[in-house]
């Protein structure tokens, strides 16, 4: 997963990367890597690839600072698959 989230944010983000690489840890928000729309660009991504639904009014915006963050997130709006 981290690994489709760090192609994602390289590939669309690349202007404001500037040649750096992103990693697990990498401060996106904070540096202004992503912007406003950017986040909304990024949840729309997450929704679609992984599944989930992210309301931005229930997150708070550091929980889509870092890889490390953002799939933290995902993985807690994953659905569970139950037996029965």
């Amino acid at each position: 997963m981290r690994e489709q989230i760090v192609t994602f944010l390289e590939r669309r983000f690349r202007a404001s990367l500037a040649g750096r690489r992103v990693d697990a840890d990498t401060p996106l928000l904070s540096t202004g890597i992503v912007d406003s729309f950017g986040v909304l660009e990024l949840i729309a991504f997450l929704e679609e690839t992984f599944g989930v639904e992210i309301d931005p009014g229930r997150h708070d915006l550091a929980d889509l600072d870092t890889v490390a963050k953002i799939a933290a997130l995902v993985a807690t709006q994953r659905p569970t698959h139950r037996a029965g």
